[in-house]
């Protein structure tokens, strides 16, 4: 699933800096009034083009690997959105794109958007912990119970959230313990 995101991340990013690139060239080449009227509809469909690429590729990096459980989707999406409201990164996104024609300014906003909106969930996912009992747990006193997350279906191991689907469909020997 991850080289399925990187894969879609890479062509987002290369079809996304290759319109960068042809409006940069466009801007040097012509004069902005000039393409604003003259050239108004190649204009319109690259600026257009750009947006919608640059949308989806945001997207994608800012909220990649961000689990939220539908039952908990009414309680997250107002943290989301008003975290990227307050942060004014979106105006910095577009700047990167249509003033400065800039990648590595795009993508450092959306690494900058992507920890507000982590610092942001983290007290949202901190409020849905909860104890994972395993059959093992009941067995022995001496295993302690998983850390769970009710918000992301996910627990606690090894110093990192694995989603419960892939612990509950690890052997039994390896659940609990460092793969």
């Amino acid at each position: 699933m991850n080289g399925t995101w990187e894969k879609e991340a890479a062509r987002l990013r290369e079809e996304l800096a290759g319109l960068l690139a042809t409006l940069k060239h466009n801007r040097e080449k012509v004069p902005l009034d000039v393409l604003k009227t003259k050239y108004k509809k190649g204009y319109d469909t690259l600026c257009a083009g750009i947006s919608c690429c640059a949308s989806d590729y945001a997207k994608l990096t800012v909220l990649h690997g961000i689990r939220i459980h539908k039952s908990c989707l009414e309680e997250a999406v107002p943290i989301i959105n008003g975290t990227i409201a307050e942060s004014g990164i979106l105006k910095q996104l577009a700047e990167a794109a249509f003033r400065h024609q800039d990648m590595e300014e795009f993508d450092s906003h959306a690494n900058a958007l992507r920890g507000k909106i982590l610092a942001g969930l983290e007290p949202f996912y901190m409020g849905h912990l909860g104890l994972y009992i395993t059959q093992e747990c009941l067995e022995d006193p001496d295993v302690a119970p998983l850390l769970y997350c009710a918000a992301n279906h996910c627990i606690w191991q090894d110093g990192k959230w694995l989603p419960l689907e892939l612990y509950e469909a690890a052997p039994a020997c390896l659940q609990g313990k460092s793969a």
